[in-house]
Order: C-alpha cells, then sequence, then structure tokens
C-alpha cells in the first residue's frame, strides 16, 4: 500500500538523527496529528473522560493535546532505538535502582514477570532488563508488514528473544520462567474475544476487556511480577525508569480477580504519568456489547 511505503520511507531517515532529535520531530508530528486526526484524537478524549471525569473540560482537552503531541515523541523515539546507529542507553537511562530489584525478584527463584504497560518509551527497558537476566518477550506482531521487520530487529540488539502470540510463542513463556529466567509483556493490549485468553475487569471503575496470561503465567509458575515505565524526566536530561512490584493478586487462580489486580496495577502507572500514556488506545471496547463509548465524536 502507498500508506505503508510512505510510513516506511518516514521511518528509516530517524536513524540519521540524534535520539533527541527524533523525540523533536515526532512531537512537532503529534501538533498536527492533534489539529488533523479525528479517530485517534477522539480515542484519547473518551479515555481521558471516563478516566478524569473530575476534571474541568478544559484542562482535560489540555491533557489530551499534550498527551497526543507526547505519545507521537514517543513513538519517534522508538523508532530510532529501531533503526539507525545503536544507541548507549546508558547516556538516555536513569536505572532507578530497576536492576537491583530486579535481581531481588529474581532471587525467590520463580522467574520474573515484566510488566510494560502502553506508557512512555518501553523500549528503552530492554536493555536494563537483559542487565537482570536472559528475557523472552512476547510480541504481537502489527499490520503492516514493513513495521514487523523494523520492530524485530531493533529489538534483537537488546539480546530479548521476542516470540509470537502463538502456541510455540506461549511455550517459550512458560520455558523461560521455568529456567528461572524473565519474560517480558504488555498488560493491557486488549484481547479480541472473552474466554480464555481475557476477561472483563475494572479499569477506572469502568469494564475493560484485560488479559489473563500474565496472571495465568504468575500462578503457575508463582512468579514475581515487576511493572516499569520509562518517562523523560526534565530535571536530569534522561528517562528515569519507574518500577514496582504488582500485587500478588495478579496470580490469583480466579480469572476475574487477577484481572482487576493487573488493571489496578496499569491504572496506577497511568495515574501517575497521565501524559504519557497511550490514551488514542481503544481500551474500552467490549466484545458482545451492543454500544462503544468511541462510536459518536466527543464534543
Amino acid at each position: 500500500m502507498i500508506r505503508d511505503r510512505l510510513l516506511e520511507a518516514l521511518i528509516w531517515p530517524l536513524g540519521l538523527l540524534s535520539f533527541r532529535w527524533a523525540g523533536g520531530l515526532g512531537a512537532a508530528v503529534g501538533r498536527v496529528f492533534y489539529h488533523f486526526n479525528r479517530r485517534e484524537v477522539n480515542n484519547a478524549r473518551v479515555n481521558l473522560r471516563l478516566c478524569f471525569p473530575e476534571l474541568d473540560v478544559q484542562v482535560r482537552e489540555q491533557l489530551v493535546r499534550r498527551n497526543v503531541i507526547e505519545t507521537a515523541r514517543s513513538f519517534a523515539q522508538m523508532a530510532r532505538v529501531w533503526v539507525g546507529r545503536q544507541l548507549d542507553m546508558s547516556n538516555l537511562i536513569d536505572d532507578n535502582g530497576f536492576e537491583a530489584h530486579g535481581r531481588a525478584l529474581l532471587q525467590r527463584g520463580h522467574g520474573l514477570i515484566l510488566a510494560l504497560p502502553h506508557l512512555g518509551n518501553w523500549e528503552l527497558i530492554g536493555e536494563s532488563m537483559i542487565a537482570v537476566t536472559p528475557a523472552t518477550a512476547l510480541f504481537r506482531p502489527p499490520r503492516m508488514a514493513f513495521m514487523d521487520r523494523i520492530m524485530r530487529a531493533g529489538r534483537a540488539r537488546t539480546g530479548i528473544v521476542p516470540v509470537p502470540i502463538d502456541r510455540q510463542g506461549l511455550k517459550a513463556l512458560h520455558a523461560a520462567l521455568q529456567r528461572g529466567e524473565g519474560v517480558v509483556i504488555l498488560p493491557d493490549q486488549v484481547p479480541k474475544t472473552i474466554g480464555a485468553a481475557g476477561v472483563v475487569a475494572p479499569f477506572f471503575g469502568h469494564p475493560a476487556m484485560t488479559m489473563t496470561l500474565i496472571s495465568r503465567l504468575a500462578h503457575r509458575h508463582e512468579s514475581p511480577v515487576l511493572f516499569c515505565c520509562a518517562v523523560y524526566d526534565a530535571d536530569i536530561g534522561r528517562h528515569r525508569l519507574h518500577h514496582f512490584e504488582g500485587e500478588a493478586a495478579i496470580g490469583d487462580a480466579s480469572p476475574e480477580v487477577a484481572a482487576a489486580a493487573l488493571n489496578r496495577d496499569v491504572e496506577r502507572c497511568a495515574r501517575a504519568f497521565p501524559e504519557h500514556y497511550q490514551w488514542t488506545y481503544r481500551r474500552f471496547l467490549v466484545p458482545g456489547s451492543r454500544t462503544s463509548p468511541y462510536s459518536k465524536p466527543e464534543p
């Protein structure tokens, strides 16, 4: 498709830019995106209205604009991680005790599940995880084939082994935890159907499709779950890793109890850094529901 070829042509030149300049270009694109894109911007408006109803309408709209800009900035900087000369992560990241925390959890002897919500720049966390333990990452191939190639090649630089969402990929995750290693999963990816892959659980007080995979892994292997996000901190001029151990209830035998606990921890991250969460994602689509909160444009 012409659109795919155009997007691919725009991504590769990012490899010629510094990480900072790539982010600046992405932010500029985000400003244009905010004014001209209806679907994703409306998604952000709907999500923020549902999740932060206490905010004044104008304050919430300012948050929508900042969020769209920061989302575009993060995407451009992720692409810069994937293409071009390999970056020195020590110049981009403040570990903030992540490696020590990860090793402490790993010493329990049940492997480690690293949960990376769609917040900030999660592509910066891979090398820090590898410094703790060998890791296998669940990877949902994007719709565009060229993006699949770029992302796989870029992520291979960290040493993390990507596996697809299929039977073999799931076996690889179980095997990694059995070896006492780490697995990496984005906990707020939305399953397409209710059942073994997902259940409906509260997120910011609203029903949301929620994956069961992390909970099933945690329950079966008794593995701790470490949440982490990388958010730019202007005071230090780098992205800082923010991390905490997830609730023990994530490993509960009840899928609904476990999913609710998982969502509470994702919500904890989103509340801490609302500008940087990916609100353009249709998080509150529930299969089988007759209505969608995204069906009508926000005023």
